[in-house]
């Protein structure tokens, strides 16, 4: 049997998504390496004809958004950040091209992806907590070695805490109903979420805790609607905020970062040379407003946005946004901003494609992707850093790819190990 043979050549793939999904969370710099190996095999299916070129709708928008930054570069004077924005992004390109060539992956498989993506969150929670721990409690260091960056030393705080609401999405996705699980699976269960939930308080992501609040809440109340004993997930619940309460008074940190977030949302004016973080988002959503007021339809070019931006913040004297080259930190603010109404449209497609989609199959691992992915998109840049467009890009590619096969039916292709 030939080592590329037809069903070896989707092993490896599948192989190969099972690795995507662990590194993310845990090595993203080794995932470009797996996507250059995983489009190659895709080419080579394509050419043995093992496979049909295929790509869905949203795989088609998410190009052409990579083609519209790319047409950009025409429009812009900055052309060094205009070029790194598009290494940046190049992932919009890489997962839909990538995919092509790569059959719908089978029940079994897509659940194993999903699966390493979660065991590989659980791995880099561990491995935070373990070095947080090693400074503390053998070096001596203060208490704010686990909190935020200090915390999340394998990816972006804000970035993590979306992969820890998506792993804990993933666990129920995959564990549901709990109540036919075995007390051991339950309990085991039970002790992944609290270790992610507390990862992700530690994080220190507000946006991140105000998405798991509501996930606690609503996973209670359908606990509470399919279980007898509905005492159960509501003492679950109250235990489960308990330890979050213990974490909060014991942080003053994270005490002030909720605290200050109510003082900037009570307060008519923002102190410009504001540190903390919620008061310079709003500084800089109110220059990114200023700038979308007077800027052309077209917007200002792949490299010049953040330009306009800097000289915005200088005008109003906002130093500390000045001095760390803020993005808009709103992924849709941005694509306005950077090339204009059609980049604005474009992404805002793609969410409505997704969503479309996920009501249409009834699918609801896309429909709460698409969701929290919506949400940290309205408090992040999301496609200005790696951590976003990657995970964004290779669960959209991979859940539309699986969604859409369901809606054509067909028997599904056995490609197990």
């Amino acid at each position: 049997m030939s080592h590329f043979d037809r069903h070896r050549v989707f092993l490896y793939q599948n192989y190969l998504l099972y690795a995507i999904a662990f590194l993310i969370p845990l090595f993203p710099k080794l995932v470009p390496i797996c996507i250059v190996l995983f489009g190659a095999l895709s080419v080579f299916a394509i050419v043995k004809g093992y496979s049909r070129a295929e790509m869905s709708e949203v795989s088609i928008l998410l190009l052409i958004f990579f083609g519209l930054h790319l047409l950009g570069i025409l429009n812009t004077e900055n052309q060094a950040r205009g070029w790194f924005s598009i290494e940046v992004k190049l992932s919009l390109m890489a997962f839909p091209l990538a995919f092509v060539g790569f059959r719908f992956v089978n029940t079994t498989n897509f659940n194993r992806t999903l699966r390493m993506f979660l065991y590989g969150t659980i791995a880099a929670s561990l491995v935070c907590l373990a070095q947080s721990s090693y400074k503390v409690f053998w070096l001596g260091e203060k208490y704010y070695h686990f909190i935020t960056t200090r915390f999340s030393v394998t990816v972006h705080p804000s970035y993590f805490a979306l992969y820890l609401i998506f792993a804990m999405l993933i666990l129920v996705y995959l564990e549901w109903p709990v109540v036919k699980k075995s007390g051991v699976k339950t309990l085991s269960n039970l002790g992944i979420m609290v270790l992610l939930s507390v990862a992700l308080v530690l994080t220190g992501s507000k946006t991140g805790f105000i998405m798991w609040s509501l996930i606690a809440l609503g996973t209670t109340g359908v606990f509470v609607r399919e279980m007898r004993m509905k005492w159960i997930p509501i003492l679950g619940l109250a235990g489960l905020m308990s330890i979050m309460g213990v974490i909060f008074q014991s942080a003053p940190l994270l005490q002030s970062r909720i605290t200050n977030l109510l003082k900037v949302a009570q307060s008519d004016e923002v102190n410009p040379k504001s540190k903390e973080s919620t008061a310079v988002r709003y500084l800089v959503y109110s220059s990114s407003f200023e700038v979308i007021k007077s800027q052309p339809w077209y917007g200002h070019g792949t490299g010049d946005a953040q330009d306009v931006l800097d000289a915005v913040y200088k005008e109003k004297g906002y130093q500390n946004a000045a001095e760390k080259h803020l993005n808009a930190h709103n992924l849709f603010l941005q694509s306005w901003i950077t090339l204009g109404i059609p980049s604005l449209v474009l992404i805002l497609g793609v969410f409505l494609v997704m969503i479309v989609q996920a009501i249409r199959n009834r699918d609801p691992l896309l429909t709460a992707f698409t969701t929290i992915f919506f949400i940290i998109s309205m408090t992040e840049s999301t496609f200005n850093m790696q951590a976003g467009v990657v995970f964004f890009c290779f669960f959209t590619v991979l859940l539309a790819r699986r969604s859409g096969a369901k809606t054509f039916g067909g028997a599904e292709p056995q490609i197990e190990e």
